[in-house]
């Protein structure tokens, strides 16, 4: 009789884990909403441009070329009316929490750009973004998931999460309005 207890307990309890709705069990980025975890869409890169380069030949290598990362549109589909969302990686692989940078883009006429690579003659390469927003990054525990919490406000605009910088610009991307 015991055992029967013990098996039907653990049953309710696999079952009421199955249909809490506040765990994805499908790869990727979600942000935790009122209604339920929201699936973010990885946004990828549609081009690289560089600035400045006359300026630099110009100045004998004194001012940088600035490379940046180019998004179609002007706005991302997600937009988030919360200025200090909550986000759950899902990750089949470990993913470290230095990994995770959210930047802000700068929104032009019909695309958004992430500041990727400033260079100059005398000061090198610098690989970093001015653009970083501060996050406070937590393991979900046994898991390779993580979760993702801005650790201030953030003010309307256009944002990009990526999970690994030194891999390239494709993360996800969602305005706050």
């Amino acid at each position: 009789m015991r055992c029967l207890v013990t098996m039907v307990l653990t049953g309710l309890s696999i079952v009421a884990l199955a249909q809490d709705k506040s765990v994805p069990s499908a790869v990727g980025l979600y942000y935790s909403s009122p209604s339920g975890p929201s699936r973010l869409e990885l946004a990828t890169n549609s081009g690289f441009k560089t600035s400045g380069s006359a300026k630099a030949v110009f100045s004998y290598g004194i001012a940088k070329i600035k490379g940046k990362w180019l998004y179609r549109n002007p706005a991302a589909i997600v937009q988030l009316s919360d200025h200090r969302p909550v986000f759950t990686l899902v990750s089949v692989i470990d993913v470290s929490t230095q990994g995770v940078s959210l930047l802000r883009l700068d929104v032009k006429k019909d695309h958004r750009e992430a500041q990727y690579i400033e260079v100059g003659a005398w000061s090198g390469a610098k690989v970093e973004d001015k653009n970083i927003i501060a996050l406070t990054v937590t393991r979900i525990p046994n898991s390779n998931n993580l979760t993702i919490v801005p650790q201030s406000d953030l003010s309307a605009g256009e944002y990009l999460l990526v999970t690994d910088v030194g891999k390239g610009a494709d993360g996800y991307d969602f305005g706050v309005k």
